[in-house]
């Protein structure tokens, strides 16, 4: 069960030219203009079209300024996206589960 006042933590993996950062843009703009706190990072792939790469956004609600993380941490992830199934693989591998 998730805690309530944690941050929601999504990560999103996906391949260079997939369209992954223009979702991660649209997510924060949506969060920032509800009022949400909102930080995301990005690991790119070795190559522009090739290489996977991974986006991590955390979003909290408003009050005292959250002190956020740079990059996800397996097991602790809320929601999950991937663009293959090669990368939920990838994901399922690093001890991500997408089901409680």
């Amino acid at each position: 069960m998730r805690n309530a006042k944690a941050p929601l933590r999504i990560l999103i993996c996906a391949l260079g030219g997939e369209g992954g950062g223009v979702l991660v843009n649209w997510i924060v703009a949506a969060a920032r203009a509800a009022g949400y706190g909102v930080q995301a990072t990005s690991v790119p792939g070795v190559a522009q079209r090739t290489g996977s790469t991974s986006y991590y956004v955390e979003i909290a609600e408003g009050g005292a300024a959250p002190v956020f993380s740079l990059m996800s941490m397996p097991g602790r992830v809320d929601v999950v996206l991937a663009s293959e199934l090669v990368e939920a693989a990838r994901v399922i591998a690093k001890g991500n589960k997408f089901f409680p």
